[in-house]
């Protein structure tokens, strides 16, 4: 469980398995300004269920870890 959402400033970790389907709701309600129901985890592991408002956060970072950091070698 790798891939982690910034919402805002809360930092929220995905299961591999529910990754595409997690950045379709995010784009989902960004694009469309609506509340989409995600199924993540927090930082010690435990399932939560937060809901995105689309139309109001004001910034969103998902990190798919696609491969090495800048800073870091490959």
């Amino acid at each position: 469980m790798t891939k982690k959402l910034v919402i805002d400033r809360s930092e929220w970790f995905i299961a591999d398995s529910d990754a595409a389907a997690v950045t379709d709701l995010v784009r989902d309600a960004l694009t469309n300004r609506r509340t989409v129901e995600l199924e993540l985890f927090d930082a010690d592991g435990r399932a939560v269920t937060v809901f995105l408002n689309g139309a109001a956060v004001t910034a969103v970072a998902l990190d798919l870890d696609r491969g090495p950091r800048p800073s870091e070698m490959s």
